[in-house]
């Protein structure tokens, strides 16, 4: 993979992943339409830009798209372009259809006309609450979709329509089911920068309900890893699972993380006071849970982060970019997780 077409490189993932590809002899082209979540000054201090560029464009041309692939000629693409935050499509869920469902099918149809002059690969990144909420067991790649949220619900539509695309034009979409990433340059809105935010601050973390929805979570840099031993792979497959095994509900993560800031000197708070509880939001899913045994039996590689190493960068990294951090908090209502 020579040169690879990146949609929605700006955002959280999409950054991590182009920061690992800098160690790699690949051109990047980031095609991104720089929404609220996503700043592009974390490119400024890369030094391969005579690999990377960047061109600001929202999926909304199948035009515009069509001629960008003509004229960079990638021999991959990975569409990680997303609105990703579920309280955020809750708030505007027509907001999602456009930007995800809508963007996502405007790629997908400049890609198989492209197809048909050069037989490139396609990875589509999308997420494991496709599948909904599960009391026992783990979803595999063929089970049910059944999304209970506005944002989940357009992102499996689009893969839906990746495999639409597949059976009719012939294109070779492959797509990716990610568990709950965590992670630098994570935006402040998700659960685990908003705890530590807070903590920094010596405010009580707002925390949904009882707390104890579960959610499968993976560091960010496995995540990028695993991606792209799967974009290596030559096997043959159309959906395929990715996590970490590492179930935990979202107030055992508030208490991993209270304990290293604790212990760490990083908070005033204490155990009778680290978080608040607030009201539990629409159609909040109980546990989250993927079979990732097709992905162990097809790709090599393995999970490097356990929670406590993962968690344990991702507050050192907050620390070290505390400014990055605060200044997002201008671009995003805190209302529903609790004001700062």
């Amino acid at each position: 993979m020579k040169k690879i077409l990146i949609t929605g490189g700006s955002g959280f993932i999409g950054t991590n992943f182009i920061n690992f590809l800098s160690k790699k002899k690949t051109k990047i082209l980031n095609l991104d339409k720089l929404s609220t979540v996503s700043t592009p000054e974390r490119f400024k201090k890369i030094l391969y830009k005579k690999k990377y560029s960047f061109i600001k464009n929202d999926l909304q041309s199948i035009e515009q798209i069509y001629k960008i692939l003509i004229k960079f000629n990638p021999d991959t693409i990975v569409n990680f372009a997303a609105e990703s935050h579920v309280d955020r499509s809750i708030s505007d869920p027509l907001y999602f259809i456009k930007n995800n469902i809508n963007a996502s099918s405007n790629l997908f149809f400049a890609y198989s006309k492209f197809f048909k002059k050069k037989k490139i690969k396609f990875f589509h990144i999308s997420t494991d609450e496709v599948y909904g909420s599960t009391n026992q067991g783990a979803f595999k790649e063929n089970s049910t979709y059944e999304p209970s949220s506005p944002y989940s619900a357009s992102k499996g539509s689009t893969d839906l329509i990746a495999i639409s695309f597949n059976r009719t034009y012939s294109t070779n979409i492959k797509i990716i089911n990610l568990t709950n990433n965590y992670g630098p340059y994570q935006y402040p809105e998700k659960f685990i920068p908003t705890l530590i935010l807070h903590f920094l601050k010596n405010i009580p973390a707002p925390i949904y309900g009882s707390g104890k929805n579960i959610r499968e979570w993976i560091y960010v840099d496995d995540s990028c890893n695993a991606i792209w031993n799967t974009m290596k792979s030559n096997k043959k497959f159309e959906k395929i699972n990715i996590g970490s095994n590492q179930r935990v509900s979202n107030i055992e993560i508030a208490k991993i993380v209270f304990k290293i800031m604790k212990q760490n000197n990083l908070t005033k708070l204490n155990k009778s006071n680290f978080l608040k509880t607030v009201k539990d939001r629409p159609g909040h899913d109980k546990r989250y849970a993927l079979n990732t045994s097709f992905f162990k039996k097809t790709i090599s590689y393995r999970m490097k982060f356990n929670l406590s190493l993962g968690l344990k960068n991702t507050i050192e990294w907050y620390i070290k970019n505390i400014k990055w951090l605060k200044s997002t908090k201008k671009s995003y209502n805190f209302k529903r997780l609790g004001l700062l």
